[in-house]
């Protein structure tokens, strides 16, 4: 009988699934659910030390002799420190030694608890990885156990061995051993490209029905990798899920960003995802993923090797270049075919999807830059609303297209831009909104920043991002500091650095500045977009709405009347001043 303790019964589980066998067990009172849980188990060999200084250094010994990850289990307190020698010791022989100690309450730390110190931090400088598991209430809690239980014990091993440390908080009684059989945890595998079977990997691909590669940043691609997506797709079952910013489009390629963030269902969920690169600009895959979890398999693709469980179900992962991957599985000689359903289930749903005639507006205004940035270009999108909007819009071929999604910090979106532009002849476009803008304004006035430079600042005059996800409704002091409103223009900061600047506040004015932007000229170009935070906000969840509920009508909302015409007249006569200024 095991301990109705769920983070006991994950972590014995998969202590039971790596072959994780010999137990140097401390006697006390918090490891006594854990202790009695593996004693009963003829799976593990059990060895009891009384001293936890000198059963770190047994469980050394045992490692030593037979080649084996070792745990050792202790009570809390200073039994915790007494370790710290004999996992010290192991540190410096690269031996794998797992250290488990239970702990009391977190929530006591500081609080005069008995028997409670600060056993998180003990063996830090001398760990390969060291984890504390949380008090399991939820789903959410169980998945993080599971998670943190299994990227310990596979840095035992990876890129040579070395101990690790798995904390146990114990909170519950410790007298209730009312589970007869362990459930059975996930288990996420790490296989190194020297082991990869990929015989092994098409048969398991091929009993899949429903695979979808999903395709983030930061993956460069060649001829030989787009050849390989393309005969991937034309083998197995599957489709590949890209944005903007997968900077690919081959053959099996669906941009799913306007389906996961409008509408999604159930019965468009795979059995399988591959992942591949790193963020998404997507907001409604990953809980679409996540909310099927249980009836999902995750494979991921990566260098590194590094545990990124982002949809809750990786079961596991190839450490190697995604290059290495699909030219090892493409090399194969198989002769199975893609019945294309799940493909066509998809592409079936976008192709429902309605993109209006579109009023004066930031959604005006990607389809604009989207239809004049030329072959070969540089397009870098400030986060949010910037990235969000350019996702509904095809770009030219071979255009590169970026965003700061990693962090999602507003601070450095123009930097970044400045920095991707000094690095390249092409020209380069950076859509941004005003508080990225004005955040980081000085990176327009940098050294490097050349002719080939063409910004389009959407100057809304505030964050409307907070309108678009909370709304004046719910908050209706929403602009005095959460969406900071403001009535900052860049004109007078631009024209006095030497850009060529432009500016729109309808359809017409947009058009004419716009497409001057796809040309080379003398001096970089800058394009202000004055639109109203509140009416975007309404504007883009209006085209969600439409698209949710499928309705055919475009937006009818106007922004004709936004500007008046003496404040159109106002803002010319002041670039007229700033101009003579400059003379």
């Amino acid at each position: 009988m095991y301990s109705n303790i769920r983070s006991i019964q994950i972590l014995v589980s998969l202590l039971k699934q790596n072959d994780i066998k010999e137990i140097v067990i401390s006697p006390g009172g918090s490891d006594i659910p854990l202790i009695h849980s593996i004693e009963k188990d003829p799976f593990f060999n059990c060895y009891s030390v009384v001293d936890e200084r000198s059963a770190a250094y047994f469980a050394l010994g045992v490692s030593l002799q037979k080649q084996c990850v070792v745990a050792c289990i202790c009570t809390s307190g200073t039994a915790v420190c007494n370790y710290l020698p004999g996992i010290t010791e192991a540190w410096y022989q690269s031996r794998p030694v797992l250290a488990i100690t239970c702990d009391k309450n977190p929530y006591y730390q500081n609080q005069l608890e008995t028997q409670k110190i600060e056993q998180t931090k003990v063996f830090d400088g001398v760990v390969k990885k060291s984890v504390s598991l949380p008090v399991i209430k939820d789903e959410e809690d169980e998945w993080l156990c599971n998670r943190l239980i299994n990227e310990a014990l596979l840095e035992l091993d990876h890129h040579g061995s070395g101990p690790c440390h798995i904390n146990v908080p114990i909170t519950q009684r410790y007298d209730i051993y009312d589970c007869e059989k362990l459930p059975t945890e996930r288990k996420i595998d790490l296989i190194s490209f020297s082991k990869i079977d990929f015989n092994s990997i098409h048969e398991n691909l091929v009993g899949y029905k429903r695979i979808m590669v999903v395709v983030g940043q930061n993956v460069n691609f060649d001829k030989k990798m787009i050849s390989n997506f393309e005969k991937f797709f034309n083998r197995y079952k599957c489709f590949f899920s890209i944005e903007t910013l997968s900077n690919i489009n081959c053959e099996g390629c669906i941009n799913t960003y306007p389906l996961t963030e409008t509408r999604l269902s159930s019965n468009l969920l795979p059995d399988l995802v591959i992942s591949i690169g790193n963020n998404l600009a997507a907001y409604g895959l990953k809980p679409f993923l996540r909310n099927g979890y249980k009836s999902i398999c995750n494979w991921l693709i990566s260098e590194n090797g590094n545990v990124r469980d982002a949809y809750k179900c990786l079961t596991r992962i190839y450490e190697c270049s995604v290059a290495e991957f699909f030219d090892g599985l493409m090399s194969l000689e198989k002769n199975d075919k893609n019945d294309m359903l799940y493909y066509n289930l998809w592409k079936s749903q976008i192709d429902k999807f309605i993109l209006p005639e579109f009023e004066f507006s930031n959604l005006y205004v990607a389809k604009g830059l989207s239809q004049i940035v030329p072959e070969n270009s540089v397009l870098h999108t400030a986060i949010l609303n910037s990235t969000r909007v350019m996702q509904f819009f095809n770009l030219n071929n071979n255009v590169m297209a970026y965003s700061n999604v990693g962090a999602l910090g507003i601070d450095g979106c123009l930097s970044t831009f400045a920095g991707q532009a000094a690095s390249t002849n092409e020209l380069a476009y950076l859509l941004i909104g005003d508080l990225s803008f004005f955040y980081d304004m000085n990176a327009a006035g940098l050294r490097n920043i050349s002719k080939n430079v063409r910004i389009i600042l959407i100057n809304n005059g505030g964050g409307g991002e907070f309108h678009f996800f909370v709304g004046k409704e719910k908050i209706p002091e929403i602009n005095d500091y959460i969406s900071a409103k403001h009535s900052k223009i860049a004109a007078g900061w631009v024209v006095s650095l030497g850009y060529d600047y432009y500016f729109a506040t309808c359809k017409e004015e947009f058009d004419n500045a716009i497409e001057k932007f796809s040309h080379e000229s003398d001096k970089p170009m800058f394009l202000e977009v004055f639109t109203d935070m509140e009416f975007e906000a309404n504007n883009t969840n209006k085209f969600y709405n439409q698209n949710r509920n499928q309705v055919g009508n475009p937006v009818v909302n106007s922004l004709s009347k936004l500007f008046s015409s003496k404040q159109k007249e106002r803002i010319k006569k002041i670039l007229s001043f700033l101009k003579g200024f400059k003379k």
